[in-house]
């Protein structure tokens, strides 16, 4: 197993400039196999964050999403636990640059 472990300032100058990320795993696979994705700032805008809670609405019986913002943040970290999870994410990941290779295809 081979770990990963990128962060996108180590390209270079001009990189990671206004928004650094990093992204590990560790490859273990399974239920131990643990990503981490870290945005810091270091001087653009403030990072904002939503943290959700599913909780039961008491009226209704049924379990919705409360979300709370966390606000001018220098830093978040994820951490993802699971090798099923850790592909989905990569999946998403894929997807965003799908989508926005076509969206500057279609762009008028």
């Amino acid at each position: 197993m081979t770990k990963i472990d990128v962060k996108l300032s180590e390209l270079g100058e001009g990189y990671g400039v206004f928004h650094d990320l990093r992204y590990s795993n560790d490859c273990y696979g399974g239920n131990q196999n643990e990503t981490v994705f870290e945005i810091t700032n270091q001087s653009g805008n403030a990072i904002n964050v939503q943290i959700g809670f599913n909780e039961k609405n008491e009226r209704t019986g049924k379990y919705q999403y409360q979300w709370k913002p966390i606000s001018d943040l220098d830093g978040v970290r994820i951490k993802i636990t699971g090798g099923i999870e850790n592909s989905e994410f990569l999946q998403m990941l894929q997807l965003i640059l799908e989508t926005e290779k076509m969206v500057e295809i279609i762009k008028p």
